[in-house]
């Protein structure tokens, strides 16, 4: 007795599949359950179990072939069984089935590893010329691919190739981070991790304020201490116990040095006018440089100012000073075109702001009033002045 194997059904949509691989030849002893072949639809690769104990009696569809779903591709039997008489039912683009007795003589021994491939990725192995055996996939699964298939033949062809000369390399310098430097990135670090930026961006129309001659700095240092004490909720610190409002705005400044960033402290902000906020910004930026900056004008900071417009940065997300919830990015002025009366255009100068809060003290619509005052202000001078 014999038991034809047919191509199995892999799908409601196949009509035909290949027989990619034998895992064993004529001959050869076979199990119930065993594999004993691959057949690959269009979509993934199958196994093909062996039906009963037994021999591989005869092969009638030798890997490539196309098969219709269906049609036989071998028969297993009792050693010495006389084969049946039904032919395979092969597609019309496979191969001619090989007749059973074209069979009787033992193929060569079949290879011990069987392997695991995509159909997409056997065909591009046969066009690289490349041994799937010889493939390691990548993939947890055992699953050869096409990536796997181009990694293992630009790896064969680079192995091929004389090797380059090794070029010459200038001897490296590593420099140590100053005290400074390394206390700035250790804060740096800290803050990103542990606190949720979120920024706004906006922008001021600055023409009048710059017509009237007044610092942008200082400008904008006025405008946000003003501000703030009317939104108390981001001129302070949030600590272990809760958010720790301050009583002044004590405005942090970013001044740039030799050994890093540092920022100068101006105390109870909202208390002085632009001029003078101007001269006492000069004055401890002159300081920090000179490292001659007392204690009180480093630490203590509600609210910090950064900025990088004179050097031609438009917009920039700066990180929070911690444990402040939040900071104003001030960015270079910019000649932008704006509609103006009866549909006409005016050329005005216009600042970029981006203020960076803390989600954890406040949310979006809070900091967007923020943003919105300080904006206002700035694009009315004449209330920065009759304020001071």
């Amino acid at each position: 007795m014999s038991w034809k194997i047919g191509m199995p059904n892999l799908g409601h949509t196949m009509e035909e599949g290949k027989v990619s691989e034998w895992l064993k030849q004529v001959g050869q002893p076979v199990s119930k359950g065993e594999v004993i072949a691959v057949v690959e639809s269009d979509k993934a690769s199958f196994d093909v179990d062996c039906p009963a104990d037994g021999v591989l009696l005869a092969i009638h569809a030798p890997a490539g072939t196309v098969v219709l779903v269906g049609g036989v591709i071998a028969e297993v039997g009792a050693p010495g069984t006389k084969l049946g008489s039904a032919a395979p039912a092969a597609s019309a683009s496979a191969p001619a089935a090989v007749p059973a007795a074209a069979q009787s003589v033992p193929a060569p021994a079949a290879r011990n590893v069987r392997v695991k491939i995509s159909p997409a990725a056997r065909t591009l192995a046969e066009e690289l010329g490349v041994d799937p055996q010889d493939i390691t996939p990548a993939g947890e699964d055992g699953m050869i691919t096409r990536d796997d298939v181009r990694a293992h033949a630009q790896a064969k062809t680079a192995a091929a190739a004389p090797a380059p000369a090794a070029p010459v390399r200038s001897k490296s310098r590593i420099k140590p981070l100053s005290a400074m430097r390394r206390a700035i990135a250790e804060a740096t670090a800290r803050s990103w991790q542990t606190i949720p930026h979120v920024p706004l961006h906006g922008h001021a129309d600055v023409s009048a304020l710059l017509a009237r001659g007044l610092n942008l700095t200082a400008a904008v240092a006025r405008a946000s201490a003003l501000v703030l004490m009317q939104h108390p909720s981001f001129n302070g610190c949030l600590i272990e116990q809760g958010f720790e409002q301050a009583g002044d705005v004590n405005l942090a400044v970013a001044v740039s040095t030799d050994s890093g960033l540092l920022t100068v402290v101006m105390s109870a902000a909202q208390n002085q006018s632009v001029t003078q906020l101007q001269a006492q910004l000069a004055t401890l930026a002159e300081q920090a440089r000179a490292g001659t900056l007392a204690g009180q004008h480093m630490l203590g900071g509600s609210f910090t100012i950064s900025s990088l417009g004179r050097w031609g940065v438009d917009a920039f997300v700066p990180i929070i000073a911690a444990p402040q919830v939040a900071i104003l990015g001030v960015g270079a002025v910019q000649r932008v075109a704006r509609e103006g009366e009866g549909n006409s255009l005016r050329f005005v100068s216009e600042l970029g702001l981006t203020l960076v809060f803390d989600h954890r003290a406040n949310d979006g619509v809070q900091a967007a009033q923020l943003l919105a005052a300080i904006v206002n202000l700035l694009e009315h001078p004449e209330q920065l002045e009759l304020t001071s």
